[in-house]
């Protein structure tokens, strides 16, 4: 039988992941005086009428980074917070990458979801897009999210501490499969040295986190909600210090995001690169 609804767990007090059909995960975070929803995956459903069953409180919409499953259901809000260098992703968009998305995840899951590629929403207008930057604070109402800038997967990534439960949302700033911008259009591209700096700042923060979730939570055929492994940034710093110094090449792959790039990894950690992006340029 097919899973038909969107994936909603109870991560914390008055904390939720969403998970879209395998395909991205969502954080929606209350306070006393408003709640705050981070990321609007592919936009395959309308994500804004399920935060309205989950809360009635006043709703900030933020993203960690501009991807196409990150900021695809940006256009069922007026307004969303973004990194100013990812604001030209957001907007550019459009409903063929996000229906290719689908199909390439709903090939990844074996069908186990209903979603298609036709249920993805077409929007006549993208939202107002407003900045957000390092040192930013969202004050939900006896909650505080702290924002960080965590570049590397994309030039504007951004992370969000939950400082009262712990918690920090890095999107896909550092996983087990990190893919560097790489694109022509993005300027500057990211290298493992931005990469590194990343990880090196999650580090910094760990004694203010217990958990650490990225935005695939039960990603594709993997139905599960658990935080990343504590060694992730460890893990990250490792490779990312042993491609710098040439210790670690990587293995060349091909792989249906990113193309044809070296994959390296250690432990709970893993980057797929450009060997010309060692440095950022």
């Amino acid at each position: 039988m097919q899973i038909t609804a969107p994936i909603v767990t109870m991560v914390a007090r008055r904390s939720w992941c969403i998970n879209e059909y395998g395909m991205d995960a969502m954080f929606l975070l209350e306070g006393a005086h408003k709640a705050l929803l981070i990321d609007t995956g592919t936009g395959t459903f309308d994500v804004a009428a399920l935060v309205r069953q989950l809360t009635d409180k006043p709703l900030m919409v933020a993203c960690t980074h501009g991807h196409v499953d990150h900021v695809g259901g940006i256009g069922f809000f007026d307004t969303v917070y973004l990194h100013e260098d990812d604001f030209a992703a957001a907007r550019d968009l459009s409903p063929e990458t996000r229906k290719g998305y689908v199909q390439i995840m709903n090939s990844m899951s074996g069908g186990l979801f209903s979603v298609t590629e036709e249920d993805v929403v077409e929007f006549d207008k993208i939202p107002e897009l407003k900045p957000l930057k390092e040192g930013d604070v969202i004050d939900l109402g006896g909650r505080k999210i702290v924002v960080y800038e965590t570049p590397g997967h994309t030039p504007g990534g951004l992370s969000f501490l939950d400082v009262r439960e712990r918690m920090i949302f890095t999107g896909d700033a550092c996983n087990g499969n990190t893919l560097l911008s790489s694109s022509d259009r993005v300027k500057p591209r990211s290298g493992v040295d931005t990469l590194l700096a990343t990880a090196k700042k999650l580090k910094s923060l760990e004694p203010f986190y217990d958990r650490n979730y990225n935005g695939h939570i039960g990603y594709a055929a993997y139905l599960n909600c658990f935080p990343m492994p504590a060694s992730i940034n460890s893990d990250a710093i490792h490779v990312c210090e042993g491609i710098l110094s040439g210790e670690i090449k990587g293995e060349p792959q091909q792989a249906a995001f990113g193309g044809n790039s070296n994959f390296a990894g250690y432990g709970s950690f893993g980057v797929r690169f450009d060997p010309a992006q060692i440095y950022e340029k």
